[in-house]
């Protein structure tokens, strides 16, 4: 299986826990806004671990906490490429407007593909040889 079908399995586990919290947390009686930032980040670390086990495995030697804090780096990017997307689209085009699930699918992508590569190459960098 190919590193990138691997992340967007993990991203497929990611959406499950990010979305399932934010529901669990919501019939709890928590506000939409306050139970995503809840959600979000248990995403993000549950992503980050579940790629540095099985995605990047044996690639990141380095510190755990960097490599967590380089990962999330790349995640907040990630959302904002993908917000940047789909709201460009969505306000310069009506047909796009009309259907939102087609910029957000091309917005998603968009950003998948951003944070694989950022993931890669930053995230889960190998551990550089001490001299």
């Amino acid at each position: 299986m190919t590193p990138l079908l691997r992340f967007a399995l993990v991203g497929t586990v990611g959406f499950a826990v990010d979305g399932g919290l934010l529901q669990a947390l919501v019939w709890a009686g928590w506000g939409p806004i306050a139970a995503r930032l809840v959600s979000f980040p248990a995403a993000v670390v549950a992503t980050w671990w579940l790629n540095r086990r099985f995605t990047f495995a044996g690639r990141d030697e380095g510190s755990a906490l960097a490599s967590l804090v380089r990962y999330v780096a790349v995640s907040l990017v990630g959302t904002s490429v993908n917000f940047g997307i789909y709201t460009a689209m969505v306000l310069g085009s009506v047909a796009m407007a009309a259907r939102p699930i087609v910029p957000f699918a091309i917005a998603s992508v968009a950003a998948l593909v951003f944070n694989y590569l950022g993931s890669k190459h930053f995230a889960f960098r190998p551990a550089r040889p001490r001299a």
